[in-house]
């Protein structure tokens, strides 16, 4: 089964520096002005950029990371996980 890319970038360029930090460059298929560079300090943070710009969410992630994710606060806070928004 194919799918439909759900982003509007051609290629991805990442540099790699010595110090773990990674330069992303997200080239945009018809308009360079909407092309997205950035600078993440590690290999986790490069992949996050990549999810970020280049994917959509996993069921669930965005409520998640929105800090809808059912676990109670005092557990929540204690392991670093987002708190929603006060209303």
């Amino acid at each position: 089964m194919m799918h439909k890319k759900s982003h509007p970038y051609s290629h991805t360029h990442i540099e790699h520096h010595h110090d773990g930090s990674h330069t992303v460059h997200h080239v945009h298929e018809s308009d360079s002005s909407k092309d997205v560079k950035g600078a993440v300090a590690d290999h986790d943070g490069l992949m996050d950029h990549m999810m970020d710009h280049t994917s959509e969410p996993n069921p669930g992630e965005a409520e998640a990371d929105g800090g809808m994710h059912g676990v109670p606060a005092a557990a929540a806070g204690a392991a670093g996980l987002p708190m929603p928004a006060a209303v």
